[in-house]
């Protein structure tokens, strides 16, 4: 007898062929075993009556990284499908870190407006020990880790705005050994985030051929994603190509109107790298805005040293002067000038969100920039300025800048799979809850964008294989049993900007690693998430 039966299910194997009716068991926590005809009889069972079958989603960007220590269910992800989330993204995460506790406290405060800042002793160093520390209790999720290499680099040179000696590059190939043994499936970085912005070519070239030696690869935040979106796809080529390491591209996108344009170049541009036989991807998600902190609106200068140091930089008349010179009248971007997306000036304040702040202040939170400057009765600048005094720079933001047609081009490339991208505090951006829901609603039954078996593919083989997962995202025997199913009918995201809090409809059963979370669209409070570690 099997531990569970699912019967009479539309089963979609995760390839992106088509999907037959049939049964799928559950033994010891693996698929024992799929068929056409009916299986044994199991412990539980549930006739699905031809929902879709899959693979248990796998978000390939994800920002659980501190929400997994303090709220492990992670009822976002699992209610929406998802059974594995890759962790430690744009190159700026919560391990591994210094072992000087200022520095931890000032870099802690960085963090907390794109990964939240609930109560919780930092009382890891290593990327091992932080894994620990995830690994002492079950999640909602799997979870994968990636190397940041802006805390690598904080680790051995702090928060500053320099070259890194040679003393230095070899105790940051030493992090990385440490970081790759620990189990990360590659290395992240942040073009746009400090200390990664401090970094030189020759740094993260040696760097990521370091972690290539490991067998992982490299995921980026780039450093231009509107004006200069075409020549930091370059600059990415060339990183790849000089460390030989394979390249994922995150959240892929063309922001600012100006700039739609280029999303179809951008993707010939992938495209013309997958045909010369280099190994390249990308991520998106189903949104024309984006969400991140607050400090990513303030230039790279003026954040040199961390937290306390921006906040006590801000103080200064003249260094809001110059920054407000730069909102309002910047010169033209370019590569060699750090080539900052200067979103006020490219998008406006009226397209700009608070999502969170420290103190959960309701009259901010969810409010456009403008609405609170003219509620304020001061200069939208100088609300902004003030907002990062009052929250101690404990921000999250959410920016309208891109084209749904344009998102949608994305969707449907080849090189491309889907994920949330998703800040977990505050009022979030509904992609935190809406996602993968969404793709299947919206992007496959209303809009035809996508045949759903090449939506699942996205979703599951295709992330599992660019991750090296040999034993999930699909579904065979001897396969560990993340299993989502769902109607491919009623599937729909209710998560909105207005209440971006609501989990989707449609998505009747999650179970990971053989623990049944969610059954007939609840939560059973049981999880069956774990570490997973790359070999």
């Amino acid at each position: 007898m099997y531990d569970f039966v699912f019967r009479n299910g539309f089963i979609m194997d995760g390839t992106g062929k088509g999907g037959y009716l049939g049964d799928l068991a559950v033994q010891n926590g693996k698929i024992a075993d799929i068929g056409h005809v009916p299986l044994g009889s199991g412990r539980e069972e549930r006739i699905v009556d031809g929902e879709v079958v899959a693979p248990g989603f796998i978000d390939t960007h994800s920002h659980s990284d501190v929400f997994a220590l303090t709220e492990p269910e992670l009822l976002p992800k699992i209610m929406q499908g998802i059974t594995t989330e890759l962790l430690g993204q744009d190159g700026i995460g919560p391990a591994p870190l210094p072992e000087d506790s200022n520095l931890i406290s000032s870099w802690r405060g960085y963090l907390a407006g794109l990964s939240g800042n609930p109560q919780l002793d930092w009382d890891w160093r290593s990327l091992e020990d932080y894994a620990r520390h995830l690994e002492a209790r079950p999640t909602g999720t799997n979870l994968c880790m990636l190397l940041p290499q802006g805390n690598v680099r904080m680790c051995v040179s702090g928060l500053e705005d320099r070259v890194a000696t040679v003393n230095e590059m070899k105790q940051m190939v030493e992090e990385v050994d440490a970081g790759m043994l620990a189990g990360a499936f590659g290395v992240s970085l942040g073009m746009v985030y400090m200390p990664c912005i401090f970094s030189t070519h020759e740094e993260w070239v040696r760097i990521f051929a370091r972690v290539a030696s490991y067998g992982g690869f490299l995921v980026v935040h780039m450093r231009n994603a509107s004006s200069l979106l075409l020549e930091s796809l370059d600059e990415l080529f060339r990183i790849s190509d000089e460390a030989n390491i394979p390249l994922h591209v995150s959240h892929f996108k063309a922001a600012g109107k100006s700039n739609w344009h280029k999303m179809t170049e951008a993707l010939h541009l992938m495209e013309k790298r997958s045909s010369e036989g280099k190994d390249v991807s990308f991520d998106i998600y189903p949104y024309t805005a984006g969400s991140t902190m607050f400090t990513i609106l303030l230039p790279p200068w003026s954040l040199e040293g961390g937290m306390s140091a921006t906040l006590q930089r801000l103080k200064k008349i003249e260094i809001r002067e110059a920054i407000m010179h730069e909102w309002e009248s910047p010169q033209p971007p370019s590569m060699t000038s750090k080539g900052w997306d200067n979103h006020v000036f490219l998008n406006g304040w009226e397209n700009i969100m608070i999502s969170s702040v420290r103190s959960g202040n309701p009259t901010v939170v969810g409010r456009r920039m403008n609405e609170i400057a003219e509620e304020r009765g001061v200069s939208t600048a100088q609300a902004a300025f003030d907002l990062m005094e009052e929250e101690q720079g404990d921000i999250g933001i959410i920016i309208f800048s891109m084209d749904e047609e344009r998102v949608a081009e994305g969707i449907r490339h080849p090189l491309g799979m889907i994920c949330t991208d998703g800040l977990l505090g505050g009022k979030p951006h509904p992609r935190v809850y809406g996602t993968f829901p969404r793709i299947l609603g919206q992007f496959c039954r209303e809009r035809g964008d996508l045949p759903l078996e090449i939506a699942v593919h996205k979703m599951t083989g295709k992330p599992a294989t660019r991750l090296g997962l040999k034993d999930r995202g699909f579904l065979r025997p001897g396969m560990s049993a993340d299993i989502v199913t769902f109607s491919s009918e009623d599937v729909k995201d209710m998560a909105t900007f207005e209440n971006p809090r609501q989990f989707p409809q449609g998505i009747s059963h999650v179970m990971v690693n053989g623990v049944h979370s969610v059954d007939n669209g609840a939560f059973t409070g049981k999880l069956g998430g774990k570490v997973l570690r790359h070999k």
